[in-house]
């Protein structure tokens, strides 16, 4: 019965392309949590249990109340004319209206956008003050060019600290700990951010990875991402790290002494490289970058009226022509034309 119910609500949200009731977002960044927690909690299965769920789609449905669905993609004249990227989109999340978007069922490489399902996983399955154990110099990553803390083996850092590494500075060893810390090893951690992305009826999407360091079996959709990212901006806690314009870690050494390090924000509108448009307010979000994924990025924005957009964008090829898009997208939220 549940399935047939399942069926009917899915078949429904494909018909009208919106949610199925009013909304209950918030109208601000900073008010109270808009939607009532989801029972249940991802678990770590057996070691023969593929990572993948592009092939483990039969149960999902698109019905959640406050969410907007469409098959089809809402193009906008004046975004997509001379557009550089691959995909894009900007949703208004207090009306549950898609106001543009392009090719956001196509399969993208989310490059570090990734990192949002870990601190989802983590925020739902560890405490802010766990104490984590760092096994390996940089948590044994080796690729050139990677962004790093640069942790060493037998430091101690709070789950606090690495999810700030996380979101603000996007480094990927703090990935690393904290996909360890809480799957044991990192293919029970991604395990467990596949069983989520399911939950969270992201069809296409297969997580291989805790950092968003490529590989071909690591991709999504913007409008996957669009839906772990919704999922994230319930937790008041990470809201706190995405607004966050720098933050200073804390790090024991193994000799029992403290050190600090500075992470400078990745997101560049917050170190004035890049200026949002008059009207809009940049709340923050993430930021993702390798050679096959191109630039991307994804913020949470409120307008003048303290409405709440979430925009994204993947696939350029510079910084320049990726914040410059952003703008072009946030001057359609203010003034939209066809």
């Amino acid at each position: 019965m549940a399935r047939v119910i399942s069926l009917i609500l899915a078949a429904a949200v494909l018909l009208t392309g919106c949610s199925l009731g009013g909304s209950n977002y918030a109208s601000s960044f900073f008010a109270v949590d808009y939607r009532e927690a989801r029972d249940g909690k991802g678990t770590v299965e057996g070691e023969d249990t593929p990572v993948s769920v592009a092939d483990e789609t039969d149960d999902i449905s698109f019905m959640y109340e406050d969410i907007c669905y469409s098959t089809e993609d809402s193009p906008v004249n004046a975004l997509d004319n001379g557009s550089k990227y691959k995909s894009a989109l900007a949703f208004n999340i207090d009306k549950t209206e898609i106001l543009y978007s392009k090719d956001m069922h196509e399969t993208v490489y989310p490059a570090s956008t990734t990192k949002l399902m870990t601190a989802l996983i983590a925020i739902k399955h560890s405490e802010m003050d766990d104490i984590v154990h760092i096994a390996e110099d940089n948590c044994g990553i080796k690729i050139s060019g990677a962004q790093l803390c640069g942790f060493s083996a037998g430091d101690t850092v709070t789950m606090r600290d690495l999810l700030y590494c996380l979101l603000v500075y996007s480094g990927n060893d703090a990935a690393l700990a904290i996909a360890t810390h809480i799957g044991e090893t990192e293919r029970g951690f991604v395990r467990m951010m596949n069983k989520e992305a399911k939950e969270l009826g992201c069809i296409n999407t297969s997580f291989v990875n805790p950092h968003g360091l490529h590989d071909p079996n690591h991709y999504t959709t913007a409008y996957d991402m669009y839906l772990i990212f919704n999922e994230c901006l319930r937790y008041d806690a990470l809201k706190e790290i995405f607004k966050s314009t720098g933050y200073t870690v804390t790090i024991r050494t193994t000799e029992g002494t403290e050190k600090k390090l500075y992470m400078e924000p990745t997101n560049l509108y917050f170190v004035g490289t890049y200026e949002a448009p008059y009207g809009i307010t940049v709340y923050g979000g993430k930021t993702g970058d390798t050679y096959s994924a191109g630039k991307c990025l994804m913020l949470y924005v409120e307008d003048y009226k303290q409405q709440g957009y979430i925009a994204e964008i993947f696939g350029t090829s510079t910084k320049e022509e990726l914040y410059t898009s952003m703008n072009r997208i946030f001057n359609y939220i203010l003034s939209p034309t066809t």
